[in-house]
């Protein structure tokens, strides 16, 4: 903590030329180049630490399983259609080696949760044109300290040993940064600043794991006043090889009356408990999460249940969704092969769960006074059902907006101006109650009659 504590004095290095290598236990630089040189450590402890796991996993699964789409950036601007979908298919199958959006959103999730460094390398045909994308790992990325925006001008190095390197132009790497700083070109990994808190929390469930698998607490046996010296290492002896394991054991005599006398407290006594649901909801509050995610349901009602599902969502996914729609909007959808941003498109997320989706479908009952919004095939389609009708008929209802009146169901095309009702409602009706219009005819009778 020196070398931290040192770096944190000296408030007026905010430029990050002017750190020393190894001044922060989170980065470093060599030749102008900045990394992150506790990347391992940082993986480890998300592979190791059980509710740093479950906060990473809940975050991933949400964003790989929210529904997306490639829309228009602009919807009263023209856009070409093609384009829409080839970039669909590009992020539907980005590379080869992976088999869907969500095999290949995932690691890279994974990299910005922990890392802060979700890295994509963007493939090129010889012509230039985007034809894959491929995720990399943040932690064998170094970023230019030096880079002024220019584009012909290295930006990100791939360094996967010492003696090799990859350069990488600006327009042909993207660097996901959720905490970006502006005294580091490095984001800021939420699990420095769990550093503490993980480090704890680790020590904690190693000291009652071997609690657990002692044979003895730690402690100090006492033998008594007829014990001589011979007596109690002989005791120790066997203790030690038979009993006692890997216990901490202390072993005195000449005293009187045997006893033992414990080095720690119970976990009741030092309120273990307590303290280890403090440390997750430090761990829950730095990720987004409500605790109940993680599973301290203690203290949860359905009213605050609903309260924190809530906030849950506002406070961590949306702005995870929106950082990542807005980072492959930027540099993949408007990558100059692609037209850059005059293509008019966009990625965005279209649909977090089936709870967004019933808030949506509220409001526009309440905006469209409940009338019908969604033609039968198109909700049909979003269920994954085959459409009614022919496809290729421009006249088929089910394509169209239908609506359910006392006349029965009609299509909104067909439906009648006020104007139409009203002529119809002012027509002299007969003694049968029927107005002319709606009358029947009845046929002309033949002459022969």
């Amino acid at each position: 903590m020196g070398v931290v504590s040192d770096f944190l004095t000296r408030s007026y290095r905010t430029s990050p030329k002017n750190l020393p290598p190894g001044s922060s236990t989170m980065i470093f630089q060599e030749r102008g180049r900045v990394g992150k040189s506790s990347g391992a450590l940082f993986r480890n402890w998300a592979e190791h630490s059980e509710w740093v796991r479950a906060a990473v996993n809940i975050r991933k699964a949400q964003v790989s399983s929210a529904e997306w789409d490639v829309v228009p950036f602009d919807q009263a601007k023209p856009f070409n259609e093609g384009l829409q979908a080839d970039l669909r298919d590009l992020f539907n199958r980005p590379n080869l080696a992976v088999e869907s959006f969500r095999s290949w959103v995932e690691p890279i999730l994974e990299d910005i949760l922990v890392l802060d460094a979700g890295t994509i390398e963007k493939e090129r045909t010889l012509g230039g044109q985007v034809c894959a994308l491929h995720s990399v790992d943040g932690a064998k990325i170094r970023v230019s300290a030096l880079w002024d925006g220019d584009e012909d001008e290295t930006r990100y190095w791939w360094v996967p040993t010492p003696q090799y390197e990859v350069p990488f132009k600006n327009e042909d790497l993207v660097y996901i940064m959720a905490n970006p700083r502006t005294y580091s070109v490095m984001g800021l990994s939420p699990l420095e600043t769990l550093r503490l808190t993980i480090d704890s929390e680790v020590n904690g469930a190693l000291y009652n794991s071997r609690q657990v698998t002692n044979a003895a607490p730690d402690g100090l046996l006492d033998l008594g006043e007829g014990a001589r010296p011979e007596q109690i290492e002989t005791f120790k002896s066997y203790w030690s090889s038979e009993v006692a394991g890997k216990g901490a054991m202390a072993f005195i005599g000449g005293t009187k009356g045997a006893k033992f006398v414990p080095f720690r407290g119970s976990n009741r006594e030092m309120q273990y408990q307590e303290w280890l649901i403090y440390l997750v909801r430090k761990i829950a509050a730095v990720y987004g999460i409500a605790p109940q995610d993680l599973g301290l349901t203690m203290d949860v009602n359905r009213a605050t249940s609903e309260t924190q599902m809530e906030m849950t969502e506002d406070r961590g996914l949306r702005p995870l969704l929106a950082l990542v729609q807005d980072y492959f909007t930027r540099e993949i959808v408007w990558d100059e092969a692609f037209g850059g941003d005059d293509n008019n498109l966009a990625f965005r997320f279209t649909r977090l769960n089936i709870k967004e989706s019933m808030s949506r479908a509220n409001i526009n009952k309440l905006a469209l006074a409940g009338m019908p919004w969604k033609p039968v095939n198109e909700a049909r389609l979003d269920e994954g059902r085959a459409p009614i009708g022919d496809p290729n008929d421009e006249a088929n209802p089910y394509d169209k907006l239908m609506a359910n009146t006392p006349l029965g169901v009609v299509v909104l095309d067909d439906l009648p101006t006020a104007r139409e009702v009203s002529i119809d409602n002012k027509q002299p009706t007969t003694e049968a109650g029927q107005s002319q219009a709606s009358k029947p005819k009845t046929p002309a009778k033949s002459s022969s009659d």
